[in-house]
């Protein structure tokens, strides 16, 4: 009796219990050719989307100075590291009484894009919600004629109901001015100039439009004192992207159900830089033979990616050029 119990009670379980839905066979996509138009000098970032294989917007890197996070609870600001900007901390809150950049330790934002390695990370305070009121002198480098863009202080005195407050003049104390800039929920950034006196600027596609961003960026080598500017690809990881690398397996015989085999990751800087080889004598590029990628797109969709060239077909460089096939 008690048997017959359990397997009326085991026979209930199981047809109650919701049956998987099988999914469809997936095909692997076809093999396509793509040319990014960085062009040299590398003036131009572009933002590409792998399942649309469409490259989403491009611009000058010359055109913005600093981004703001829009995640709901974000607070870091970073600078425009393709102009090797850097920033540093007077360690003072008396902002007219700051006219020089002697004796200052310069810092930088660091490229796998982790928040607790930012120039300006310390303008705010996580544990109260208030800023530090700190005066930071940055300096914006170069415009695209080489001709130096000087240094602006800069004190960031809020964020409130995604609303950023900050007030910026030139070193000497001219051209003072107060800004505010909110925070855009469709975006990861929302980005400010200085040119012009300071204006808000449309640089990075909508959050769910992109995976991938070709640009410069600052890079520190280990036996550097200070980053490097040096072109690369950087992941949209603030919107769930990430990226494997490996060497040692066959490009074209990896699969979908291979992926489980790799260690991705959501630093910014996995893809990189070293997918090409510089030549120390005449600063021409050549291509890791071996080195490729697998990214996770921003809805979830994996893809290979195999780099073969870094020149159009005119020989000019500037142009990373891959493959890439959805899995």
């Amino acid at each position: 009796m008690k048997t017959t119990y359990w397997l009326a009670l085991i026979s209930l379980f199981f047809a109650c219990e919701k049956k998987e839905i099988p999914l469809p066979p997936h095909q692997p996509g076809a093999y396509e050719r793509v040319v990014i138009p960085i062009g040299y000098p590398y003036n131009n970032q572009v933002f590409y989307n792998c399942n649309t294989n469409k490259i989403v917007s491009s611009n000058k890197k010359y055109d913005w100075d600093l981004a703001f996070d829009c995640a709901e609870n974000g607070y870091i600001i970073r600078l425009n590291t393709a102009k090797g900007m850097l920033a540093a901390s007077t360690n003072s809150t008396l902002f007219d009484s700051i006219y020089n950049v002697n004796n200052l330790i310069w810092r930088w934002d660091q490229s796998d894009g982790d928040k607790n390695y930012t120039a300006l990370g310390n303008w705010f305070h996580i544990s109260n919600g208030t800023p530090s009121n700190i005066v930071y002198i940055i300096n914006r480098q170069f415009d695209e004629n080489g001709n130096s863009l000087g240094y602006k202080k800069v004190i960031f005195t809020g964020l409130q109901n995604d609303l950023y407050s900050f007030k910026y003049s030139d070193l000497n104390g001219q051209n003072e001015n107060f800004f505010q800039i909110k925070k855009d929920e469709n975006y990861n950034h929302v980005y400010f100039s200085f040119n012009n006196g300071g204006e808000q600027v449309t640089i990075e596609p909508k959050k769910n439009e992109w995976d991938l961003l070709f640009t410069n960026y600052q890079h520190k080598f280990a036996e550097l004192e200070m980053p490097f500017v040096i072109t690369g690809c950087l992941i949209n990881s603030n919107n769930g992207v990430e990226a494997a690398k490996d060497s040692l397996r066959n490009f074209y015989e990896i699969k979908l159900s291979d992926v489980n085999l790799f260690s991705f990751s959501n630093e910014w800087d996995k893809i990189g830089y070293d997918w090409k080889i510089r030549n120390n004598q005449d600063n021409s590029f050549t291509i890791h033979p071996k080195l490729f990628y697998l990214v996770k797109s921003h809805n979830g969709i994996y893809f290979k990616i195999k780099f073969i060239d870094f020149y159009n077909s005119s020989g000019e460089k500037g142009y990373p050029t891959f493959e890439i096939q959805k899995l």
